[in-house]
């Protein structure tokens, strides 16, 4: 199995026509505020967005190598306060906090990525929202040590990929409203190490590890709303997070995850009076996730994951009268998923999966759904210390 990624990486070694390096480092704390406090208006927006490190390479037509080195000690905070309260249209508050960002991109051509992030501080970002009434509203909040996302289209992404986050993340979402005339949603998402690649008719080979060490990683979302047609709260937290995603193309992927962080993730949908729609509340807690999917090709992945960090995952949903109170919690130490679509394809292309995990933490989900009318309540509490799920549709070699 290594033996054939590591055939695949060599073609790293190969001379490339366009050649760039980035060395990043930032010692001091990068901060955004963003504060908005209106009476009346039709719609209203805020964003905050803090950084210690960005980069993005495209590549078009052509082959490319990318070297990126990112060094992050200082602290990420992003802060969105707003006070809305009569909005006639729709209202979107977000905030996010990233220690190291890079995003690569190819198009017709081959790309060859080598991406270094270290992340040795905490990462913030809190989202703050007060209203009387709007038609809709959306408040989130995101926050991570290191971002890193690939995506190749009719072309090769060769990609080896080092993150190592040290610090806590934390990501908060709190709102609350009076009278939503429509939807009203809050987010909160809090990953220290995250890893995406796309592809789509492409050939994507990922070598990449992952290491967690802060003290915690945190997702809250706490939405309060008097009267609404439907409300949704969500909480993701992860240590960390690889995700593979290819269409029509040849996927081999090594993951080595390793995660001490304790994780949380919090979600709490009150609602003052009634809701006419559903209500739910959602909360997400992971130590290492590696998902790879890809449709009409071979696929290979050898997938090792090490959490020792305590996983805790939180739903509560409490509202009068509505048509569906929904809660679901799910707590994982570590997981792998892998599916394929092979009767995409008449090669019938197969996957070939190894992958070993050990988890040493302990694992909680709690649900609760309080309403005293309510057509359809349902509530799932899930707590899993090693899940791995492997799918293959249609015949295979």
């Amino acid at each position: 199995m290594r033996a054939a990624l590591l055939a695949s990486v060599a073609l790293l070694a190969a001379p490339m026509a366009h050649a760039q390096t980035n060395n990043q480092y930032q010692s001091g704390n990068a901060t955004a505020t963003t504060t908005v406090n209106v009476g009346d208006t039709q719609d209203a927006g805020a964003t905050a967005v803090a950084s210690g490190n960005a980069s993005t390479a495209v590549n078009e037509d052509g082959d490319a190598e990318f070297t990126n080195n990112q060094h992050m000690d200082g602290a990420a905070n992003a802060n969105a306060n707003a006070t809305v309260w009569h909005a006639d249209g729709n209202v979107a508050i977000t905030s996010a906090a990233v220690g190291n960002g890079t995003t690569a991109t190819t198009e017709n051509g081959d790309l060859d990525l080598w991406s270094g992030q270290a992340s040795h501080n905490d990462a913030n970002a809190t989202t703050t929202f007060t209203g009387a009434d709007s038609l809709n509203a959306g408040t989130s909040a995101s926050a991570s040590g290191n971002v890193a996302a690939v995506s190749a289209d009719h072309g090769q992404a060769r990609a080896i990929v080092l993150q190592e986050s040290t610090g806590s993340v934390s990501a908060i979402s709190e709102a609350d409203h009076g009278v939503v005339a429509d939807q009203a949603v809050s987010a909160a998402i809090a990953s220290a190490n995250n890893l995406s690649v796309g592809g789509e008719t492409a050939t994507v080979l990922v070598d990449t590890t992952q290491a967690a060490y802060g003290d915690s990683v945190s997702a809250r979302s706490d939405i309060y709303v008097g009267y609404a047609t439907d409300v949704s709260g969500n909480a993701t937290a992860n240590a960390n997070a690889a995700t593979i995603d290819n269409q029509w193309g040849y996927v081999n992927a090594r993951i080595d995850q390793s995660a001490t962080a304790t994780v949380t993730a919090d979600s709490y949908v009150t609602l003052g009076g009634d809701f006419l729609g559903f209500a739910s509340a959602g909360a997400y807690g992971v130590g290492n996730q590696a998902i790879v999917s890809n449709v009409g090709s071979d696929t290979v992945m050898d997938v090792s994951q090490d959490n020792a960090g305590d996983i805790y995952a939180n739903a509560a949903l409490s509202g009068e009268g509505g048509d569906a109170a929904l809660a679901s919690s799910a707590a994982y130490g570590n997981s792998v998923s892998a599916s394929l679509c092979a009767y995409c394809d008449d090669s019938t292309p197969s996957l070939t999966a190894s992958s070993e995990q050990v988890n040493t933490g302990d694992v909680n989900a709690r649900s609760s759904v309080v309403s005293p009318r309510a057509r359809t309540v349902a509530a799932t509490s899930t707590a899993i210390g090693n899940a791995a799920t492997y799918q293959v549709s249609g015949p295979t070699n």
